[in-house]
């Protein structure tokens, strides 16, 4: 082998080890990786929280070093799930942002080691105060949710990443620092929140509070190495935190992985154990097991002193020598720690008793990982539905040099499904292994019902079980959208245990009690692992993926908001798409309620679906009643099919390849907005930018609109247009479109309108304009969606035709009126509105408009991407007249 190729692999083999602790995907690392760092969390009782307002805010590189490198639990809380942020990665904004982003936290946690949490707090989206924010988060009910994690997780250590002040920017930071402070009181104090302690917690104090201190000059602060490599990952805990922190895809968050050092810096806040600001993290906190057991006596500090011995002498055996060798010292330490558990208290909620059952389960995993002992369990079928039976195989391989007996295993269930162990006879179709893996198909035996299995090392045993989904079953969904919104507070589920959780546990779980031999040990262990479903795709190859409930038809609007123009009285087609979840075929019929007057034809629409995945749309013609004027109203689908009539669900599944997919089951009704809007007959193009939803805003003003694709940027092509939009942050996300901006810029020279919607200061780099647009750093913003707008110049173009704008078109704006607005322009552009939150300085960059050579160009930081999903008239009228408008007109209105 030449030294090149060995380079390649040594390398291969370490990035490799990244995305390995990926455990939510389906992997486990190798069995001394896997080992070694369970081993790390065996010695010591240590927990820090770390606390912050948003997904992204955490300091990654902290927490891989305390939890995948120091073996501390470790976890972090966000007080929101990001709901008002942007969207780099598809169209989902609010809640459904909050779920991509729940999911990239979880994402970066299974890299990094730690736990997460949430609070309840939506994000409402940018705020410049704390006085803001509360405005919006009830204090005591926000704060609550921290103490609830405090005395449910237990930190000896609470970390906050802001201060609490006007350092912080971000609204939402500051009240973050401010909840801490108060946090690290509150939690022990019996007196605060006391319905908590009947909900089955306990008041609980932390012994230390440190901030995180960034680039701040004369605090004293204490650095913590995040930048020495770990011989168990072959990477640094820094760089294994920035591929965790590579997982805020939505956020346009990746980033490469930087060798060298590294450190985090913390400043004390408070102590309740000495108060040396330069005193290690954990100084005067009694991390040692056995200060949780000084009531057992001398026999139990005994046990607890071999226990940890016998941990010390397996890590070292683990890196020295072969994993299986560490077998003997795992035993031991398993006997040592079985003689505590019988000694301690059963009460489970006491300290010593749920950290002697945590390391029993990480022991147990340690046990098996450098056995080689491997556990799974595999659904048939991802996406269920009520009625449906689907088998779940469970199996167990023994791949080194243990031998293994087994009893069943035990399939846990929710209350109304019903399992049932199935033989060999079972009928079962076989899994989809691949192309390439089907020349080796290998069909291994089924156990009988009941029966366990003795295996020899490298050997299989398989059982198979039959599982039924009830009739009632429902759709399953995130816990926090399971009921109406508070306000900017999601509502607690009735199950105390799911509070702070990011998603219910899976439902569908299984266990299993096995002996292990290898080096003259026998070890007993049980392990209990969630039932996945595990896909091939002839590309990517294997996939995991969660076992989900779904309604047997999804129906879904299309669109969800119809913008409905009260000057046209004809009527407008209303559609809807059905998806099949069910095995079998579905047949049936779609009626639609209306409001009172109005009319649909067909009265019932009918449809079939013949399998699993099939779809169909289904439209009516509506037609509202001659006296409709303008409102909002409602067309609600309700689905027939040969059951019977069944509940009418819109089910979407919210699927990228780096989080685990998650449906949402949501009302299917389209909302209809009628208001007076015009617009005229423009050809239009589009450049998609980040994901915003802008062509279908022009289809629904009626007008056809085309997507101008890579390719397509010959003058002759674009000439074919009138107006050509470009997206939200298209300068950061479209290389094509920057290699071609003098195209553009050649084509509004002939003529065209331009509309380029806000973008960051990706903007700054090139001359993308006809003339100088400079957008600051911080970025001026609008955060309040109410603030008050004037119309600089009533009688500019852009804001009298087709539509005559006034302050009413500025009413009923969602979250912000804008974002990266320009802080400096050529005065050839013309600003047209100005805006301002209250106490700051006025506005004036959100809509800017200048004739360049025959045609037009239009820059607008207003949050259109935002207010056009949300069917709000006045953006659509200003929308409309910015599509509308050509140099030759503007030019024609002002000269009057």
């Amino acid at each position: 082998m030449t030294l090149r190729i060995l380079r390649t692999l040594i390398a291969s083999v370490g990035l490799w080890l990244v995305p390995a602790l990926a455990q939510a995907q389906g992997s486990r690392q190798p069995g001394a990786t896997e080992a070694g760092l369970l081993l790390r969390q065996m010695d010591g009782v240590k927990r820090v929280l770390v606390v912050a307002a948003h997904p992204d805010d955490e300091d990654t590189a902290l927490l891989t070093t305390l939890a995948r490198g120091w073996g501390v639990e470790a976890a972090y809380f966000s007080f929101t799930r990001g709901e008002g942020g942007q969207n780099l990665i598809g169209t989902e904004l609010g809640e459904g942002l909050g779920i991509i982003r729940s999911g990239e936290l979880l994402a970066a946690r299974a890299i990094d080691g730690a736990g997460q949490y949430f609070g309840r707090a939506f994000d409402f989206g940018y705020s410049k105060s704390a006085e803001e924010t509360f405005d919006k988060w009830p204090r005591e009910r926000v704060l609550s949710d921290l103490v609830w994690t405090i005395r449910r997780f237990r930190p000896h250590v609470l970390v906050t990443m802001w201060s609490g002040t006007a350092n912080d920017g971000h609204g939402h930071h500051q009240v973050s620092g401010i909840l801490t402070h108060e946090a690290f009181d509150a939690a022990g104090d019996p007196t605060r929140f006391p319905e908590q302690l009947q909900a089955g917690v306990e008041p609980w104090t932390p012994l230390k509070f440190y901030r995180r201190s960034l680039f701040e000059l004369g605090v004293v602060a204490i650095e913590i190495e995040t930048g020495n490599l770990d011989p168990l990952l072959g990477l640094s805990h820094h760089q294994v935190a920035m591929a965790s922190r590579s997982q805020h895809r939505s956020q346009d968050f990746g980033t490469a992985l930087p060798p060298g050092p590294r450190v985090t810096r913390l400043s004390l806040v408070a102590s309740h154990v000495g108060d040396d600001e330069t005193a290690p993290l954990f100084a005067g906190v009694d991390t040692t097991l056995s200060a949780l057991a000084t009531d057992l006596g001398t026999a139990g500090e005994t046990a607890v002193h071999a226990y940890r011995d016998a941990i010390h002498r397996a890590a070292d055996v683990l890196v020295a020598t072969r994993p299986e060798t560490a077998l003997p010292h795992l035993a031991d330490a398993a006997r040592h720690l079985d003689r505590l558990r019988e000694m301690a208290p059963a009460d489970p909620e006491r300290e010593l008793r749920r950290e002697l059952d945590r390391r029993a389960r990480l022991l147990h995993r340690a046990i098996l990982a450098v056995s080689g002992v491997r556990f799974e369990l595999r659904a048939r079928d991802d996406i269920l539905v009520p009625g449906q039976t689907v088998f779940v195989d469970a199996r167990v391989w023994s791949g080194a040099g243990a031998a293994a007996e087994l009893d069943p295993p035990v399939i846990d269930l929710p209350a109304g499904w019903t399992v049932e162990a199935v033989g060999p006879e079972a009928e079962a179709q076989p899994e989809d292994l691949g192309t390439f893996a089907r020349f080796f198909r290998q069909e291994d035996p089924v156990r009988e019902p009941g029966t366990g299995a003795r295996i020899a090392a490298g050997e299989l045993a398989l059982w198979r079980y039959a599982v039924t989904v009830p009739e009632d079953a429902h759709p399953t969904s995130p816990w926090f959208l399971e009921l109406e919104r508070d306000g900017d507070l999601y509502r607690w589920p009735g199950d105390p245990a799911i509070r702070t959780l990011p998603f219910r546990p899976p439902f569908l779980r299984g266990r299993m009690t096995a002996t292990v031999a290898a080096e003259g040990e026998q070890l007993r262990v049980v392990i209990d692992d969630p039932v996945r479903f595990r896909g091939v795709d002839g590309v990517t190859g294997e996939f995991w993926r969660p076992v989900l409930v779904a309604p047997r038809v999804s129906v879904t609007p299309d669109p969800e908001t119809m913008i409905w123009p009260t000057d046209r009285p004809e009527g407008r087609t209303v559609a809807f798409r059905l998806r099949s979840h069910a095995p079998d075929a579905v047949s049936g019929e779609v009626g639609l309620e209306l409001p009172p007057g109005w009319r649909a034809t067909p009265a019932r629409a009918p449809f079939e679906l013949p399998a699993g995945g099939s779809v169909r749309s289904v439209s009516f013609l509506v037609e509202p009643p001659a006296d409709s004027g303008e409102g909002e109203f409602f067309a609600r689908p309700r689905l027939h099919t040969d059951r019977g009539e069944e509940a009418t669900v819109r089910a979407t599944l919210i699927d990228y390849p780096h989080i685990e997919p998650r449906l949402v089951a949501s009302d299917p009704a389209v909302r209809i907005v009628r208001f007076p809007v015009r617009v005229a007959d423009r050809r239009v193009g589009y450049v998609m930018g980040s994901g915003d939803q802008g062509p279908a805003a022009i289809r629904q003003l009626g007008l056809d609109v085309e997507l101008i694709e890579p390719g397509d940027w010959e003058a002759e092509r674009l000439d074919r247009f009138d107006t050509i939009v470009l997206g939200v942050r298209a300068y950061e996300v479209r290389d094509d479109l920057i290699a071609a901006n003098a195209e553009l810029l050649d084509w509004v020279e002939r003529g065209g309108t331009a509309v380029v919607q806000y973008n960051r200061y990706e903007f700054n780099r090139g001359d993308y304009a006809p003339y100088p647009i400079t957008i600051s750093r911080p970025a001026p913003r609008v955060t309040l969606e109410d603030a008050p707008v004037t119309l600089l110049n009533e009688a500019a173009p852009l804001l009298v035709e087709p539509n005559r704008l006034g302050p009413a078109d500025f009413e009923g704006w969602v979250q912000e009126r804008g974002l990266y607005f320009p802080s400096e322009w050529d005065p050839r552009y013309e600003a047209l509105l100005e805006m301002a939150d209250p106490g700051e300085p006025p506005r004036r960059g959100s809509l800017l408009a200048a004739p360049a050579g025959r045609g037009l160009y239009v820059h607008t930081s207003l949050s259109f991407f935002r207010q056009l999903r949300a069917g709000v008239p006045g953006a659509f009228r200003l929308w409309a007249n910015l599509i509308s408008l050509d140099g030759r007109r503007w030019r024609e209105i002002t000269a009057q």
